[in-house]
């Protein structure tokens, strides 16, 4: 479960308090409401000027929280001038993940293709592929996804949506942003919606 008590950060996040169950959840809003700073603090970048933020009982900045979550934010930065292949294949040392589970995400996101591509060629489907892959190797528990939809091609967007899918049906918790449900309709299972930091179902 996710849980955040009386969460309040610096004047983007007003008195959330929120529990989420294992499923696919959607943070609608506007741009400005609030939903990239509330992911934010579940991906532990920042610490609430007030409240608890919790993933699984874990504070969210607690270092064991690091294991338990993949977060992809809105604004994607890959090192220039890696090769896809490296970028995992570092991502796989930082997430201590094995062969295997490299293997699944390049699967998953049909990255087999670009393995040898520099990150500076990669169209911004592709970079946003390659950073959902990073994140989600190993398949940490609580998947953190902001705005996963907004620059997935539509491959991209239906591969996501199985691999998505089978870890919510093994019990996984997903919370992705989006600024309408259609949007996310592949994705999400039920939604949240924010407005001015605050939610307001």
């Amino acid at each position: 479960m996710i849980s955040l008590a009386d969460v309040s950060w610096r004047g983007r996040v007003h008195d959330v308090t929120l529990e989420l169950e294992p499923g696919a959840i959607a943070l609608l809003g506007a741009n400005g409401a609030g939903k990239s700073s509330l992911l934010g603090l579940l991906a532990g970048r920042a610490r609430p000027d007030r409240g608890s933020v919790q993933l699984g009982g874990v504070p969210a900045r607690d270092r064991r929280a690091a294991a338990l979550r993949g977060y992809v934010p809105q604004r994607i930065t890959l090192p220039g001038g890696a090769r896809v292949a490296e970028v995992l294949a570092v991502a796989r040392h930082v997430r201590r993940a094995d062969a295997a589970a490299l293997g699944e995400a390049i699967d998953r996101l049909g990255l087999e293709p670009l393995l040898r591509r520099s990150v500076t060629r990669l169209s911004g489907g592709e970079t946003q592929r390659v950073a959902v892959a990073a994140a989600l190797l190993g398949r940490p528990r609580f998947w953190l996804l902001d705005e996963p939809a907004s620059a997935l091609d539509a491959e991209g967007l239906e591969r996501l949506s199985h691999w998505l899918h089978e870890h919510v049906a093994q019990g996984g918790t997903v919370v992705l942003s989006a600024h309408r449900l259609d949007e996310v309709t592949k994705l999400a299972q039920r939604a949240v919606r924010m407005e001015d930091g605050r939610i307001v179902r």
